[in-house]
């Protein structure tokens, strides 16, 4: 199936040409990307060494002023990320490329098969898998100025599958190769964005008025996709105690369910996963290494789903600005407005800076987004406003909990 390519939405902090062609698995350079996206043929729908990132304090304080459970302060000093030691063979198309499985800013993510290592841990590409090989997603760099963002995504990946409730709510991570700066990751194929867009297609060609009030994916599906990501935001920021950076349909991933699960346990199909964490920083603590290379706490933002307080000018250029809960909590909450009306622009603006303009006034993304093609999605004081307005509001300070966030959700079941 064709790679859904969505218009280019992140803004970099950083003045570096993009590349303009792909880097073969074997070169040796550096980046982050966005998330995993296979190919849909890969998947069908069913239901059913200890290290840290790199904050060099030896405790966590949250935001609340707490600290995080003494389960996790083993886990919090910097140490190295999980080495891969298996052979790893890259497909490719009939045309003799690599398959990627998603593009980003910094890196690219491509198709691969692993098996236990014979010999030595090499990423020597042959013509074709080997029998037996389970498929993996390699990330690589794709520009020679993200090694520190690499590494410091390797880490954090570490330490966050170790952490219970790890395999529910992220993307499973295999291991970090330092001659490449590679991250090796299990291959989910399909992403919340791609999900969102093909929902909205068969929506499109299927509107009725007994379904116009609705979320393209239908209620039932809406709410357990809402239920379940904001169940793993807070999870993030309670348990595993960070910040994601750049939550956005394209990062968020849709694992099969185990063909016995009962579909109607919450009317979601997948379990919706964050995959990229290139953008990811401690609550609190020292900066990641990430940070100290780009100059700026924002590796990456993309502006739809970007909290407002972000995409000021300042905010921009400024090293001291930062992701919080806060911000994350405003951009699950776009996400799952983007998930309702079909529409990943969100802003129904004619250019990008009019969009831009729009995302800037975020606190009345409701409002734009019923002045849209598919407005009637989001009916007044419906489900999906009751979720999404209390995760949006203009002050910060005042947006709801990931906490409270559940029980509202919940309580809508």
């Amino acid at each position: 199936m064709a790679t859904h390519m969505p218009l280019r939405l992140s803004i970099r902090t950083q003045d570096h040409e993009d590349p303009v062609t792909s880097v073969p698995p074997s070169t040796v350079m550096h980046g982050l990307t966005p998330p995993v996206t296979p190919t849909m043929g890969d998947i069908s729908p069913s239901c059913g060494s200890e290290t840290s990132i790199s904050s060099r304090s030896s405790s966590f304080v949250s935001e609340d002023g707490s600290k995080p459970r003494d389960l996790y302060q083993k886990d919090l000093h910097p140490l190295r990320p999980l080495q891969y030691s298996d052979d790893l063979e890259y497909l490719y198309d009939p045309k003799g490329r690599p398959i990627e499985y998603g593009r980003g800013v910094w890196s690219v993510v491509h198709k691969a098969s692993s098996r236990p290592s014979s010999k030595t841990p090499l990423m020597t590409p042959p013509s074709s898998p080997a029998a037996g090989g389970k498929l993996v997603a390699v990330k690589s760099p794709a520009r020679r100025d993200a090694h520190a963002v690499l590494d410091a995504e390797a880490l954090a990946l570490t330490r966050l599958n170790k952490i219970r409730g790890a395999d529910h709510h992220i993307v499973p991570f295999h291991g970090y190769i330092p001659g490449s700066h590679s991250i090796v990751m299990s291959a989910i194929p399909l992403s919340l964005s791609t999900y969102i867009e093909e929902k909205a297609d068969i929506a499109q060609k299927h509107k009725t008025t007994r379904t116009m009030f609705d979320p393209v994916g239908g209620m039932a599906q809406w709410h357990g996709l809402a239920k379940k990501l904001i169940t793993g935001l807070n999870w993030l920021h309670t348990e595993a105690q960070i910040i994601h950076g750049d939550i956005k349909p394209h990062n968020i991933l849709l694992k099969s369910r185990p063909s016995n699960t009962d579909l109607e346990c919450d009317g979601f199909p997948y379990e919706p996963i964050f995959a990229d964490f290139s953008s990811a920083h401690n609550i609190t603590g020292s900066s990641m290494s990430a940070e100290k290379a780009t100059g700026t706490s924002l590796t990456a933002l993309t502006p739809p789903f970007a909290a407002p307080e972000l995409l000021s000018i300042s905010s921009l250029t400024s090293p001291d600005s930062r992701p919080t809960t806060a911000t994350e909590v405003f951009s699950l909450a776009v996400t799952l407005l983007a998930a309702a009306t079909g529409d990943l622009l969100l802003y129904p603006g004619a250019s990008n800076m009019q969009r831009l303009a729009m995302a800037r006034e975020g606190h009345r993304v409701i409002e734009f987004a019923r002045s849209g093609p598919n407005g009637s999605r989001v009916p007044r004081n419906g489900a999906v406003e009751q979720v999404v307005k209390p995760a949006i509001l203009k002050d910060p300070s005042q947006r709801i909990r990931p906490d409270e966030w559940v029980e509202l959700v919940n309580s809508l079941a």
